[in-house]
């Protein structure tokens, strides 16, 4: 039997073994995912902020002020 350190991972058809195949379709794959992610969170950073989280926002920006000046 042949020892671990000895086995050679066999090149495909196109000289590319299996394990660098998956690394490369892995990596595809999180590139399409990601790129899928930002398509979709660019129209929630577009949309307008509703007027009440606004409001609330603010109230909440000034409560802050006001407890760091005392």
């Amino acid at each position: 039997m042949a020892d671990e350190n000895d086995k050679q991972i066999q090149p495909s058809k196109n000289g590319r073994s299996a394990e660098t195949r998956d690394k490369v379709e892995q990596s595809a794959r999180r590139e399409a995912l990601g790129t899928g992610l930002r398509r979709a969170y660019q129209k929630v950073l577009n949309e307008p902020v509703p007027d009440d989280f606004s409001s609330l926002l603010s109230r909440l920006s000034d409560a802050e002020s006001d407890q760091n000046s005392e």
